[in-house]
């Protein structure tokens, strides 16, 4: 386990949560409807999900990219050898879901090697957006029987959110309860296949809605 030696303060958790609301405001309402614990975990996945994603728009070379992956691949491999967090708040966010059993290092190396191989594809449709929400979903549950689900809808509720498509998507059985909070927003397909990006009203309605029926 990592030796945590500085945790975050209340007010740096507020912090990455503000971040992942302002640039994934999807999971992030999905993310509210989880007992607290697994919320601040959901919340530090998806705050290196948005480190990993907006590698693409941060650099002009391919070398710099890689060399920014491979600062969260040293990161978490020093979390795995019991080292201290890198002095980032995002690091210090997964050191502490990691030492409270929350997240999995193998799985949040994975979700890194998803995204460099995106980047370096120049292809986002290669973004591991399955990994991201079965990632999510494990925080909830051990088990959940919704796999194939989430690896069929995944995809389809990215490129709609990208604007690459207006199809719907699969159709599929209702999401089992326990990990609803980490696959509502998938619900959203119906709003960005029809008129594009949904307002604040219409998503909270519309994941509400998930959140009760289990309807995606």
């Amino acid at each position: 386990m990592p030796d945590v030696t500085t945790p975050l303060s209340k007010s740096q958790w507020a912090a990455i949560d503000k971040r992942v609301r302002k640039v994934d405001e999807d999971r992030w309402i999905s993310s509210r409807y989880a007992p607290a614990a697994e919320r601040q975990a959901l919340t530090a996945l998806y705050a290196l999900a948005y480190e990993l994603a907006r590698v693409r728009l941060a650099v002009t070379e391919e070398t710099l990219g890689l060399i920014r992956f491979q600062w969260w691949r040293d990161a978490l491999a020093e979390l795995e050898a019991g080292k201290p967090a890198r002095e980032h708040d995002v690091c210090l966010a997964l050191a502490e879901e990691v030492a409270g059993g929350r997240l999995k290092l193998g799985a949040l190396q994975k979700l890194v090697d998803g995204y460099q191989a995106a980047f370096e594809a120049e292809d986002r449709a290669r973004e591991p957006e399955g990994w991201l929400a079965l990632t999510a979903a494990s925080v909830l549950t051990t088990h959940h029987d919704w796999a194939e689900e989430i690896r069929d809808v995944a995809p389809a509720y990215a490129a709609l959110r990208r604007s690459e498509t207006k199809a719907f998507g699969p159709h599929v059985k209702p999401v089992p309860k326990s990990i609803r909070p980490a696959v509502a927003h998938y619900r959203l397909r119906k709003h960005y296949s029809e008129k594009g990006e949904p307002n604040a009203v219409t998503k909270r309605l519309s994941i509400l809605k998930a959140i009760r029926t289990g309807q995606v």
